[in-house]
């Protein structure tokens, strides 16, 4: 680029800061609200392109995205970029671990290309969220994780709006109440009619934040609303191993920032803490195979909701073994859908489990070890030993909730960890 063309580029920088970054800055929050809340409303509808069904969420991440790369060309700052290009390459990683491993177990096991399509979209989901939450945070650094949320929340209330317009406001409280005082156990129509997985677990993440961070962020003028806004919304969708999720991060996370002395011994607790949290989903898995759900219905009379049946029945299809390489990314997923319409379960129901089916012993550890270990450490080291401590208890969120549900593949999960741990970084 010559000299003129420099300076034109210059110029045309100059003026979008100046008539699209701060006098139509609100204008600019308002259309990425808009668009983030159509993100996260729309969570099961999807559109049909060359006979592909594709989420709507995926189509308003690119929209996201694409918006974002708009404002990055008007107000370039390679700093920042440089900074956030970092974060989303760690976050990413676990994500092109499963399709660089998928690949020849595809080609190995002559996958249907109905189990690859399966495969590589349950990671094209992921990667579009982290790249729109990149975005997100881009235009507004730290304010983009409250528009994060606030977008959540907005998606969350309008289905809560409408089942109350119908049902009316007394009979959706003594439901609430019913699932809070049962602690899930029993529930009715109106929070079935409510309850988003998805987003039920992402606001548990927001929720983890807004209760180990209450002391910076508490100045805030409007974090009490956002909290209790937040904390409506989950027990709304209440999942008991979200909550028990929740709680074990908060007590995990308080304990590693009172009781671990100074910021050098912080980051051996903090590297400690996250091979202990590996080994405990390795040493799940192994459990699970032993039989242990029928070992639990058999001495206990506990319920397991299905577990034992679903454990059971995929015993089949895989080993603890070094030498277990894997069935391919898409597997599990796709072999539950392909069963027979009166099969009413969908999901394993144990992600941790389903990672390692599909990838094999040592794509499980190379997983694990960079969604975990990996990414606490960099992080550590970009935001100091709180930020890392912060990271880990979302990793750990995920991984607990993940023992019993769906969670590793969840979008909305996905993105909301993204969020929180680069908004963090300003």
């Amino acid at each position: 680029m010559d000299g003129n063309g420099a300076a034109h580029w210059k110029e045309r920088q100059k003026m979008g800061r100046r008539y699209l970054i701060k006098p139509g800055r609100f204008l600019l929050a308002a259309a990425f609200f808009l668009l983030t809340t159509a993100m996260y409303y729309f969570n099961t509808e999807y559109i049909r392109v060359g006979g592909i069904d594709i989420m709507y969420k995926m189509f308003f991440a690119a929209l996201i995205l694409a918006g974002s790369f708009v404002v990055f060309l008007v107000d370039t700052n390679l700093e920042k970029a440089g900074a956030l290009a970092k974060y989303t390459c760690v976050l990413l990683l676990p994500h092109i671990i499963v399709l660089f491993v998928s690949m020849p177990l595809w080609v190995i096991n002559m996958s249907r290309m109905t189990v690859i399509r399966r495969g590589v979209f349950e990671q094209l989901y992921g990667i579009s969220i982290v790249l729109a939450s990149a975005g997100l945070i881009y235009i507004f650094e730290k304010s983009g994780l409250w528009l994060n949320l606030t977008a959540m929340l907005a998606a969350n209330l309008i289905t809560i709006l409408k089942v109350i317009r119908q049902a009316g406001f007394h009979e959706y409280w003594q439901e609430l109440k019913l699932v809070v005082l049962t602690f899930a156990k029993e529930t009715g129509e109106l929070m079935q009619a409510v309850e988003i997985h998805e987003l039920t677990f992402a606001l548990g993440l927001f929720l983890l934040f807004l209760l180990v961070s209450w002391r910076e962020e508490g100045k805030k003028k409007l974090f009490w609303i956002f909290f209790v806004l937040t904390a409506f919304c989950f027990l709304s969708g209440m999942k008991r191993i979200g909550v028990f999720a929740l709680a074990l991060c908060v007590l995990s996370e308080w304990f590693l920032m009172l009781f671990t002395g100074k910021a050098g011994k912080r980051r051996i607790w903090l590297w400690l803490f996250s091979l202990a949290a590996v080994m405990m989903a390795f040493a799940y898995i192994c459990v699970v195979r032993s039989g242990v759900y029928a070992y639990l219905e058999e001495k206990f009379q506990l319920d397991t909701m299905g577990r034992r049946f679903l454990n059971d029945m995929i015993n089949q299809y895989y080993e603890i073994s070094p030498a277990y390489l894997g069935q391919g990314g898409g597997f599990i997923s796709r072999l539950f859908s392909d069963m027979p319409e009166d099969f009413t379960i969908r999901a394993l129901h144990n992600d941790v489990l389903k990672v390692y089916i599909d990838i094999g012993f040592w794509g499980f550890w190379l997983w694990m070890l960079s969604f975990f270990p990996l990414r606490v450490y960099f992080v550590t080291k970009w935001q100091g030993s709180k930020g890392g401590i912060m990271c880990a208890g979302y990793c750990l969120f995920i991984l607990v909730t993940a023992f019993t549900d769906n969670t590793i593949y969840y979008t909305y999960l996905t993105g909301a960890a993204a969020v929180l741990t680069m908004g963090c970084h300003f």
